[in-house]
Order: structure tokens, then sequence, then C-alpha cells
């Protein structure tokens, strides 16, 4: 085993533990902010799936701002 997977099993185990000895409200309340992040993120990265910026004709004149 590599230094680091022990490093990580460490970190997880740990983790875990802790999880474990917190109470069931709070549980509830990591779980549902882990979880709207990871749906936030995967949301707005879904939403520009395929989308391309229009190509403009070439000699088309600029837009004015």
């Amino acid at each position: 085993m590599s230094a680091t997977e022990a490093v990580a099993r460490i970190v997880v185990g740990t983790a875990r533990a802790v999880v474990r000895r917190l109470p069931t409200r709070l549980k509830k309340a990591l779980d549902d902010r882990l979880f709207g992040a990871i749906f936030q993120v995967t949301r707005v990265t879904n939403d520009a799936y395929g989308w391309r910026p229009p190509v403009e004709a070439p000699g088309a004149p600029e837009a004015k701002e």
C-alpha cells in the first residue's frame, strides 16, 4: 500500500467515524447540502452542453455598441 493510499484511508476512516457520532439532524443537513451542491454544479454544467456561439459570416459588418 502506498503512502498516499494509507493517508487517504486514514482520512476517510476518520471522517466516517466523525459522521457516525453526529446527531441525525446534522447528518441530514450535511447530506442535503452536499447533494444540493453536486446537483447545482451538474445542472449548471449541463445547461450549456452543446451550445456554440453563433458563427459570424466572413465580411459581415461588425456590430457597433
